[in-house]
């Protein structure tokens, strides 16, 4: 057997290039995996925002069905991903300006802008009036409105959608690089229901 003197041996260069190619291999998958993975979540967040517009618009109308239109939502997303979870969350006010604020007081008998509870207002002992207030998401307490009712309202109400979006990433890269093996996204929309007849005003309760 013939012997390769050292000095030979540490000039070879022959093999190098998968040496280094070996080296950039897994950053290079990482990379192109990750690119993927970012080009699908916006795939399906486009499309779920597409599907909640198409919600929206069709609850304007008088005779809106707003169990069919979110099931249509749902097989919507779950076409471009079948793994889906889909959370929706659905809410309907009077006013705009009633979501992110405290239920309004009608009868205030004492100003103080407290909900009390029943007062003698003609002196006889007895109790006898206390203080109202508009019950928006008509659960019988008076609180701050985050959705509403339960519903999609009336005539001219404001609906309010939120919708949440939890599925499979498209491929493992959470191995790599650590987290869930799902993700998700969120859409939410305020949209306000055809004039077609006239507007019910919310309940008015009285503190008893």
């Amino acid at each position: 057997m013939r012997y390769r003197p050292f000095t030979a041996i540490a000039k070879n260069q022959r093999g190098a290039t998968v040496t280094e190619f070996a080296l950039i291999l897994a950053p290079l998958c990482v990379m192109i995996m990750g690119t993927m993975e970012v080009g699908y979540q916006a795939y399906v967040r486009s499309v779920t925002l597409g599907a909640v517009e198409t919600l929206t618009r069709a609850v304007t109308l008088q005779n809106a069905d707003a169990s069919v239109g979110e099931t249509e939502l749902r097989a919507q997303i779950r076409r471009v991903a079948p793994s889906a979870t889909v959370d929706i969350v659905r809410g309907s006010v009077n006013r705009y300006n009633s979501f992110g604020s405290l239920e309004r007081l009608t009868q205030d008998l004492n100003n103080n802008g407290i909900l009390d509870g029943p007062v003698d207002t003609d002196g006889n002992g007895v109790k006898d009036k206390s203080d109202c207030w508009e019950d928006v998401d008509n659960n019988g307490v008076r609180n701050i409105v985050t959705t509403g009712a339960n519903s999609i309202g009336g005539a001219d109400d404001i609906v309010k959608y939120t919708v949440t979006v939890t599925y499979d990433r498209l491929l493992p890269i959470n191995r790599f690089i650590g987290g869930s093996s799902r993700t998700g996204t969120q859409a939410s929309t305020v949209v306000r229901r055809q004039p077609f007849e006239a507007q019910t005003a919310p309940t008015i309760r009285c503190k008893s």
